[in-house]
C-alpha cells in the first residue's frame, strides 16, 4: 500500500490559514476607521502571525515521499513570497536545503 506523506497535511494547514487571513481581511476591508475596525484588524494581524509561523514550519519540514516532495515543491512554488517569510530573507535556501537532505533519504 503507498505510504501517505504527512507534507500534505501540513500544506492544508497552510492552506487554511490563509484562508483564514483572507477571510479577516475581506471584514477589515469593508469596515470604516473606528472600534470594529480595530478589532477585525487585530484578528487580522493575529492570523497574519499565524500563518507566518506556519510558514516556517512548511518551509522546514521534509516530504517523506517523492510524491509529497513534488507536491511541497508546486505548493511552495505557487505562493508569493510575503506568504513564505517576512523575517527571513533567505527562507528559499533554507527550503531547498530541507528539501534537497529529504530527497536523499528518500
Amino acid at each position: 500500500m503507498p505510504q501517505t506523506d504527512p507534507i500534505l497535511s501540513v500544506i492544508e494547514r497552510h492552506r487554511e490559514l490563509y484562508a483564514r487571513l483572507d477571510g479577516a481581511t475581506a471584514v477589515s476591508a469593508k469596515l470604516l476607521e473606528g472600534p470594529e475596525f480595530d478589532a477585525a484588524d487585530e484578528i487580522s494581524r493575529d492570523r497574519r502571525l499565524a500563518l507566518a509561523e506556519f510558514s516556517d514550519v512548511l518551509i522546514r519540514s521534509k516530504p517523506t515521499t517523492i510524491a509529497g516532495a513534488i507536491a511541497l515543491s508546486r505548493y511552495v512554488g505557487s505562493l508569493p513570497s510575503w506568504q513564505l517569510s517576512d523575517d527571513d530573507e533567505n527562507w528559499h535556501q533554507v527550503f531547498l536545503g530541507t528539501l534537497a537532505d529529504a530527497l536523499i533519504s528518500l
